[in-house]
């Protein structure tokens, strides 16, 4: 089931899409895209969001929030253009989370860092990279409960995706020596068992994302197109074992 917005706060200020933000009907507050992204975008982060979800990993909570127009229509916000009404991807918004900092890493497990190297792999994610230079890991760290959450998710599948660069740069690339062929095997078995529910997400998608009302494809991705991606990876999943 959707939520309905009934207030728009604001806008973030990072972020290469910069969602908005706003309180749903459920009395959680949401980060939103919709316009401000492609079509493919928005379905690719749905996607892989939710299949993230169903592979355990600690992802923000994801849910369909649908924009009422006539909150659109009065509302004021920076580029009003890009806040239209409709059904938009939400990730709930964790209170008193802010940007994972190199400080924090010491703090997570192992075992939790390996998962999301792992999927972020699988998945061609090229959006979790954070040095001493800097960077935008899309991980969230949780002061109360002392735990991470992952958003973001709308580069994955990426056709470009670097092997070398994300070995180099991912955020728990510190794990890659404890790599081992076991654990690789045990996550790649979940992840693959994931695909059995692409079905039931791909029938989550808002209709109005994948073509118009009058039967104009809208986006370019296919439940097809993205289980072959997954099941026959472009970038074999063995390229991030160690050594």
């Amino acid at each position: 089931m959707s939520v309905t917005l009934v207030s728009i706060c604001g806008r973030s200020e990072t972020g290469l899409s910069r969602p908005f933000f706003g309180e749903g009907d459920d009395g959680h507050s949401y980060f939103l895209k919709r316009d401000n992204i492609s079509r493919d975008q928005l379905v690719v982060e749905y996607v892989i969001s939710r299949l993230a979800e169903e592979c355990g990993l600690p992802v923000a909570p994801v849910q369909i929030v649908e924009i009422p127009s006539d909150l659109t229509r009065y509302a004021i916000v920076e580029r009003p253009d890009e806040f239209c009404p409709g059904a938009a991807f939400g990730s709930q918004r964790i209170p008193f989370a802010d940007e994972l900092r190199v400080s924090h890493l010491r703090q997570i497990e192992d075992e939790v860092k390996l998962r999301v190297i792992l999927f972020d792999w699988w998945v061609r994610n090229p959006d979790r990279q954070l040095s001493i230079l800097g960077g935008d890991p899309n991980v969230l760290w949780d002061p109360t409960l002392q735990s991470i959450h992952l958003v973001d998710h709308d580069r994955c599948l990426d056709p470009n995706f670097d092997e070398a660069e994300f070995k180099r740069e991912h955020i728990f690339r510190d794990v890659r020596p404890l790599i081992e062929r076991s654990v690789f095997e045990k996550w790649r078995t979940k992840f693959e068992s994931t695909i059995y529910n692409l079905g039931q997400i791909w029938e989550e998608i808002p209709a109005e994302w994948l073509e118009c009302e009058s039967g104009i494809a809208r986006s370019s991705m296919t439940q097809q197109e993205i289980e072959a991606q997954l099941i026959k990876p472009e970038v074999p999943l063995d390229g991030i074992l160690p050594g």
